[in-house]
Protein backbone atom coordinates (compact mmCIF):
# COMPACT_ATOMS: atom_id res chain seq x y z
CA UNK A 1 0.00 0.00 0.00
CA UNK A 2 2.95 2.40 0.75
CA UNK A 3 4.08 1.89 -3.09
CA UNK A 4 0.74 4.60 -4.21
CA UNK A 5 1.34 7.01 -1.24
CA UNK A 6 3.87 9.14 -3.00
CA UNK A 7 1.66 8.94 -6.44
CA UNK A 8 -1.42 9.66 -4.42
CA UNK A 9 -0.16 12.66 -2.98
CA UNK A 10 1.40 13.62 -6.38
CA UNK A 11 -2.23 14.01 -7.82
CA UNK A 12 -4.26 15.72 -4.47
CA UNK A 13 -1.03 18.46 -4.85
CA UNK A 14 -1.45 18.84 -8.42
CA UNK A 15 -4.79 19.77 -8.47
CA UNK A 16 -4.54 21.59 -4.79
CA UNK A 17 -6.56 23.51 -3.84
CA UNK A 18 -9.32 21.61 -5.49
CA UNK A 19 -11.11 18.07 -4.71
CA UNK A 20 -10.07 14.94 -6.52
CA UNK A 21 -12.29 12.12 -6.28
CA UNK A 22 -11.26 8.69 -4.72
CA UNK A 23 -12.57 6.88 -8.01
CA UNK A 24 -10.47 9.92 -10.29
CA UNK A 25 -7.28 8.37 -8.32
CA UNK A 26 -8.37 4.82 -8.51
CA UNK A 27 -8.60 4.83 -12.13
CA UNK A 28 -5.46 6.85 -13.03
CA UNK A 29 -3.52 4.42 -10.79
CA UNK A 30 -5.25 1.76 -11.20
CA UNK A 31 -6.33 0.39 -7.35
CA UNK A 32 -9.18 0.04 -5.72
CA UNK A 33 -11.27 2.70 -4.07
CA UNK A 34 -10.50 1.21 -1.00
CA UNK A 35 -6.91 0.97 -1.54
CA UNK A 36 -6.95 4.70 -2.13
CA UNK A 37 -8.94 5.30 1.06
CA UNK A 38 -6.53 3.25 3.21
CA UNK A 39 -3.54 5.26 2.14
CA UNK A 40 -5.35 8.74 2.93
CA UNK A 41 -5.93 7.38 6.14
CA UNK A 42 -2.64 6.24 6.98
CA UNK A 43 -1.33 9.91 5.68
CA UNK A 44 -3.95 11.57 7.73
CA UNK A 45 -2.31 9.44 11.04
CA UNK A 46 1.30 10.75 9.73
CA UNK A 47 0.06 14.25 10.06
CA UNK A 48 -0.89 15.21 6.92
CA UNK A 49 -3.91 18.23 6.45
CA UNK A 50 -6.47 16.40 3.85
CA UNK A 51 -9.87 16.32 3.70
CA UNK A 52 -12.26 13.80 2.88
CA UNK A 53 -15.71 15.02 1.52
CA UNK A 54 -18.17 12.80 0.13
CA UNK A 55 -19.39 13.22 -3.17
CA UNK A 56 -16.47 15.65 -3.51
CA UNK A 57 -13.27 13.59 -2.75
CA UNK A 58 -9.93 14.24 -1.26
CA UNK A 59 -8.45 17.63 -0.87
CA UNK A 60 -4.85 18.65 0.14
CA UNK A 61 -5.33 21.29 2.54
CA UNK A 62 -1.73 22.32 2.49
CA UNK A 63 1.87 21.19 2.07
CA UNK A 64 2.97 18.78 4.75
CA UNK A 65 5.61 19.82 7.58
CA UNK A 66 8.22 17.52 6.55
CA UNK A 67 9.42 16.23 2.83
CA UNK A 68 7.16 13.85 1.20
CA UNK A 69 8.40 12.68 -2.67
CA UNK A 70 5.11 12.71 -4.15
CA UNK A 71 4.62 15.79 -3.53
CA UNK A 72 8.27 17.17 -4.31
CA UNK A 73 7.60 15.51 -7.07
CA UNK A 74 4.27 17.56 -7.62
CA UNK A 75 6.10 20.79 -7.07
CA UNK A 76 9.11 20.44 -9.34
CA UNK A 77 7.47 18.57 -11.80
CA UNK A 78 8.42 21.73 -14.45
CA UNK A 79 12.04 21.63 -13.64
CA UNK A 80 14.71 20.48 -15.78
CA UNK A 81 17.67 20.67 -13.43
CA UNK A 82 17.80 16.86 -11.81
CA UNK A 83 16.90 13.51 -13.08
CA UNK A 84 15.46 12.27 -9.98
CA UNK A 85 14.64 13.24 -6.50
CA UNK A 86 15.36 11.78 -3.00
CA UNK A 87 13.64 12.75 0.22
CA UNK A 88 14.54 11.03 3.46
CA UNK A 89 13.58 11.92 7.45
CA UNK A 90 16.81 11.91 8.64
CA UNK A 91 20.36 11.38 7.13
CA UNK A 92 23.95 11.25 8.17
CA UNK A 93 24.17 13.96 5.96
CA UNK A 94 22.35 14.68 2.25
CA UNK A 95 26.10 14.63 1.19
CA UNK A 96 26.77 11.45 1.97
CA UNK A 97 23.82 10.22 0.65
CA UNK A 98 25.05 12.12 -3.17
CA UNK A 99 28.05 10.76 -2.89
CA UNK A 100 27.12 7.34 -2.28
CA UNK A 101 24.24 7.41 -4.96
CA UNK A 102 27.05 8.28 -7.65
CA UNK A 103 28.32 4.66 -7.85
CA UNK A 104 27.37 3.10 -10.82
CA UNK A 105 25.13 6.00 -11.72
CA UNK A 106 25.54 8.95 -14.41
CA UNK A 107 21.81 10.85 -13.27
CA UNK A 108 21.39 14.20 -11.98
CA UNK A 109 19.54 14.28 -8.84
CA UNK A 110 18.17 16.54 -5.79
CA UNK A 111 18.39 14.95 -2.49
CA UNK A 112 16.45 16.53 0.64
CA UNK A 113 16.05 15.42 4.17
CA UNK A 114 14.15 17.05 7.26
CA UNK A 115 17.20 16.40 9.54
CA UNK A 116 20.86 16.27 9.30
CA UNK A 117 22.67 13.86 11.73
CA UNK A 118 26.02 14.38 11.01
CA UNK A 119 25.91 17.77 8.86
CA UNK A 120 29.06 19.76 7.59
CA UNK A 121 30.04 23.11 6.11
CA UNK A 122 33.45 24.26 4.36
CA UNK A 123 36.37 23.28 6.76
CA UNK A 124 34.30 20.30 7.84
CA UNK A 125 32.55 22.89 10.17
CA UNK A 126 29.60 21.09 11.98
CA UNK A 127 26.24 22.08 10.21
CA UNK A 128 23.09 22.14 12.71
CA UNK A 129 20.26 21.02 10.77
CA UNK A 130 17.16 20.96 12.80
CA UNK A 131 14.61 18.52 11.95
CA UNK A 132 12.01 19.84 9.83
CA UNK A 133 13.16 23.61 10.09
CA UNK A 134 15.55 24.48 7.45
CA UNK A 135 16.45 23.17 3.43
CA UNK A 136 19.18 20.84 4.41
CA UNK A 137 19.82 19.44 0.52
CA UNK A 138 22.75 18.29 -2.37
CA UNK A 139 22.36 18.99 -6.01
CA UNK A 140 24.52 16.67 -7.84
CA UNK A 141 25.25 18.17 -11.25
CA UNK A 142 26.94 16.78 -14.07
CA UNK A 143 28.47 20.35 -16.48
CA UNK A 144 30.01 18.96 -19.61
CA UNK A 145 32.70 22.13 -18.80
CA UNK A 146 37.05 22.67 -18.05
CA UNK A 147 38.15 22.32 -15.17
CA UNK A 148 38.90 26.24 -15.18
CA UNK A 149 35.64 27.17 -15.16
CA UNK A 150 34.61 25.56 -11.94
CA UNK A 151 36.05 28.25 -9.91
CA UNK A 152 32.95 30.44 -10.83
CA UNK A 153 30.38 27.97 -10.36
CA UNK A 154 29.81 29.07 -6.83
CA UNK A 155 29.65 32.44 -7.39
CA UNK A 156 26.66 31.82 -9.53
CA UNK A 157 24.66 29.51 -7.63
CA UNK A 158 25.48 32.25 -4.47
CA UNK A 159 23.29 34.32 -6.28
CA UNK A 160 20.35 32.17 -6.70
CA UNK A 161 20.74 31.23 -3.18
CA UNK A 162 20.47 34.74 -1.86
CA UNK A 163 18.24 36.63 -4.69
CA UNK A 164 15.43 33.70 -3.53
CA UNK A 165 15.80 34.23 0.58
CA UNK A 166 15.79 37.70 -0.42
CA UNK A 167 12.00 37.22 -1.63
CA UNK A 168 11.01 36.00 1.96
CA UNK A 169 12.65 38.88 4.10
CA UNK A 170 12.49 42.62 3.73
CA UNK A 171 15.90 42.85 5.83
CA UNK A 172 19.03 42.99 3.36
CA UNK A 173 20.54 39.64 1.87
CA UNK A 174 24.30 39.45 1.55
CA UNK A 175 26.75 37.41 -0.09
CA UNK A 176 30.22 36.81 2.29
CA UNK A 177 32.49 35.31 -0.68
CA UNK A 178 32.50 33.04 -1.99
CA UNK A 179 29.39 31.32 -0.84
CA UNK A 180 27.82 32.18 2.44
CA UNK A 181 24.85 34.42 2.79
CA UNK A 182 24.10 36.55 5.39
CA UNK A 183 21.39 38.41 6.74
CA UNK A 184 22.69 41.37 8.20
CA UNK A 185 25.68 40.10 10.21
CA UNK A 186 24.43 37.16 11.02
CA UNK A 187 24.89 33.68 8.51
CA UNK A 188 21.53 32.11 7.26
CA UNK A 189 22.94 29.73 5.02
CA UNK A 190 26.31 28.13 3.66
CA UNK A 191 26.97 25.36 0.64
CA UNK A 192 29.66 23.35 0.08
CA UNK A 193 30.80 22.29 -3.27
CA UNK A 194 32.55 18.69 -3.89
CA UNK A 195 34.08 17.86 -7.16
CA UNK A 196 34.16 14.20 -8.58
CA UNK A 197 36.63 13.99 -11.62
CA UNK A 198 39.31 11.48 -13.46
CA UNK A 199 41.95 12.75 -15.35
CA UNK A 200 40.14 13.96 -18.53
CA UNK A 201 36.88 15.29 -17.23
CA UNK A 202 34.79 16.24 -14.30
CA UNK A 203 32.48 13.28 -13.52
CA UNK A 204 29.89 15.24 -11.00
CA UNK A 205 29.97 18.52 -8.70
CA UNK A 206 28.45 17.71 -5.55
CA UNK A 207 26.58 20.89 -4.23
CA UNK A 208 25.35 20.80 -0.63
CA UNK A 209 23.23 23.60 0.58
CA UNK A 210 21.87 24.56 4.06
CA UNK A 211 19.29 26.89 4.62
CA UNK A 212 17.97 28.25 8.20
CA UNK A 213 14.67 28.48 7.46
CA UNK A 214 11.83 28.28 10.68
CA UNK A 215 13.80 27.98 13.41
CA UNK A 216 13.93 30.35 16.29
CA UNK A 217 16.83 31.61 18.69
CA UNK A 218 15.56 28.71 21.11
CA UNK A 219 16.35 26.42 18.42
CA UNK A 220 20.09 27.20 17.46
CA UNK A 221 22.73 25.65 19.85
CA UNK A 222 24.19 28.32 22.73
CA UNK A 223 27.73 28.60 20.72
CA UNK A 224 25.12 29.89 17.65
CA UNK A 225 22.59 32.47 19.05
CA UNK A 226 25.38 35.46 17.85
CA UNK A 227 26.31 34.09 14.67
CA UNK A 228 23.26 32.01 12.95
CA UNK A 229 19.97 33.51 11.91
CA UNK A 230 16.31 32.45 9.79
CA UNK A 231 14.63 33.60 7.80
CA UNK A 232 11.90 33.12 10.15
CA UNK A 233 13.51 35.51 12.71
CA UNK A 234 13.31 38.25 9.75
CA UNK A 235 9.45 38.03 8.84
CA UNK A 236 6.49 37.58 10.68
CA UNK A 237 4.44 34.32 9.78
CA UNK A 238 6.71 30.79 9.24
CA UNK A 239 8.11 30.03 5.37
CA UNK A 240 6.35 27.06 3.38
CA UNK A 241 9.43 25.10 2.70
CA UNK A 242 7.91 23.57 -0.33
CA UNK A 243 7.55 26.86 -1.97
CA UNK A 244 10.75 28.32 -0.68
CA UNK A 245 12.13 24.80 -2.59
CA UNK A 246 10.87 25.57 -5.34
CA UNK A 247 11.88 28.70 -6.05
CA UNK A 248 15.07 27.78 -4.98
CA UNK A 249 15.17 25.42 -7.69
CA UNK A 250 14.35 27.57 -10.38
CA UNK A 251 16.42 30.09 -9.65
CA UNK A 252 19.19 27.67 -9.14
CA UNK A 253 18.01 26.35 -12.73
CA UNK A 254 18.45 29.50 -14.54
CA UNK A 255 22.00 30.74 -12.74
CA UNK A 256 23.55 26.97 -13.34
CA UNK A 257 22.41 27.70 -17.33
CA UNK A 258 24.09 31.01 -17.08
CA UNK A 259 26.57 29.86 -15.32
CA UNK A 260 27.47 27.17 -18.35
CA UNK A 261 27.04 30.03 -21.07
CA UNK A 262 28.15 33.30 -19.82
CA UNK A 263 31.26 34.31 -18.49
CA UNK A 264 31.61 35.76 -14.98
CA UNK A 265 32.50 39.36 -15.77
CA UNK A 266 28.92 39.90 -17.10
CA UNK A 267 27.65 39.12 -13.65
CA UNK A 268 30.61 40.23 -11.42
CA UNK A 269 29.35 43.57 -10.79
CA UNK A 270 25.59 42.17 -9.84
CA UNK A 271 27.81 40.32 -7.43
CA UNK A 272 29.65 42.99 -6.14
CA UNK A 273 26.21 44.81 -5.64
CA UNK A 274 25.17 42.17 -2.77
CA UNK A 275 28.23 41.00 -1.62
CA UNK A 276 29.16 42.24 2.28
CA UNK A 277 32.81 42.07 2.43
CA UNK A 278 33.47 45.83 1.13
CA UNK A 279 35.33 48.73 3.34
CA UNK A 280 35.97 46.88 5.80
CA UNK A 281 38.84 45.24 8.03
CA UNK A 282 38.72 41.30 7.31
CA UNK A 283 40.61 38.03 8.61
CA UNK A 284 41.54 36.14 6.07
CA UNK A 285 42.69 32.24 6.30
CA UNK A 286 44.23 30.53 3.24
CA UNK A 287 45.79 27.00 4.54
CA UNK A 288 47.46 27.70 7.07
CA UNK A 289 48.59 31.49 6.34
CA UNK A 290 46.21 33.99 8.28
CA UNK A 291 46.58 37.84 8.00
CA UNK A 292 44.49 40.95 8.23
CA UNK A 293 43.66 43.13 5.06
CA UNK A 294 41.13 45.09 3.10
CA UNK A 295 39.08 43.88 -0.39
CA UNK A 296 39.95 46.21 -3.63
CA UNK A 297 39.16 44.19 -6.24
CA UNK A 298 37.04 41.29 -7.47
CA UNK A 299 38.62 40.06 -10.53
CA UNK A 300 36.62 38.71 -14.17
CA UNK A 301 37.30 35.20 -12.71
CA UNK A 302 35.98 35.62 -9.12
CA UNK A 303 39.21 36.06 -7.26
CA UNK A 304 39.67 38.82 -4.51
CA UNK A 305 42.47 40.82 -4.29
CA UNK A 306 43.14 41.40 -0.96
CA UNK A 307 46.02 44.35 0.24
CA UNK A 308 47.06 43.39 3.59
CA UNK A 309 47.75 45.32 6.78
CA UNK A 310 51.78 45.63 5.52
CA UNK A 311 50.49 46.89 2.08
CA UNK A 312 50.86 43.30 0.29
CA UNK A 313 48.62 41.66 -2.24
CA UNK A 314 47.01 38.73 -2.02
CA UNK A 315 44.84 37.61 -4.79
CA UNK A 316 42.74 34.55 -3.59
CA UNK A 317 40.78 31.78 -4.88
CA UNK A 318 39.34 30.22 -1.87
CA UNK A 319 39.81 31.47 1.87
CA UNK A 320 37.99 31.57 4.94
CA UNK A 321 36.87 35.42 5.56
CA UNK A 322 35.91 36.72 9.47
CA UNK A 323 34.23 39.96 10.18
Amino acid sequence: MSKYRNAILTLLTEVQPQYISGQMIANQLDISRMTVKKVIDQLKTEGVSIDSVHNKGHRLNCYPAYWYLGVLEACLKKQQLVDTIQAFPSVTSTQDVAKKALVGHTETMLIVSDEQTGGKGRFKRPWQSTKGQGIWMTLVLRPDIPFSMLTTFNLFISLAICHTIQRYVKDKVQIKWPNDIYIGERKVCGFLTEMVANADSIEAVICGIGINVNQQEHDFDEDLIHTATSLRLHRETPVERYALLQDLVTEIEQRYHQFLSTPFHTIKQEYIDVSNIWNRRLRFTEGRKQFYGKVIEMDDDGFLHVVDETGNIHRLMSADIHF
